[in-house]
């Protein structure tokens, strides 16, 4: 179980960098591909307004699930932490 948590945390931080990380640089979808410049969203040009929108409102809703996964995990370490307390046995000698 406990290189299964291991292995859950990895695939956690993993997914969460790379959400993160196109949030935060969604403006270089613009750069790399400039044909999704010419439409407008609200009257706003399309390369101004989605780079806002998904660096602050996309990096919340992101930040949130991560805060709910996060707090998932840690419920599952504690568990396994008490599990393995209670398996430990310790022998203490009178003295």
């Amino acid at each position: 179980m406990k290189e299964k948590l291991y292995r859950k945390e990895i695939w956690i931080t993993v997914i969460f960098s790379v959400l993160l990380l196109l949030m935060g640089h969604s403006a270089s979808i613009f750069v790399l591909f400039p044909g999704l410049q010419t439409g407008t969203m609200w009257g706003f040009p399309t390369q101004y307004i989605i780079p806002i929108l998904l660096g602050w409102f996309g990096m919340a809703v992101v930040c949130l699930v991560m805060t709910l996964v996060c707090n998932k995990f840690d419920d599952e370490m504690e568990a396994l932490a008490e599990q393995t307390d209670r398996e430990k046995i310790t022998v203490k000698e009178k003295e």
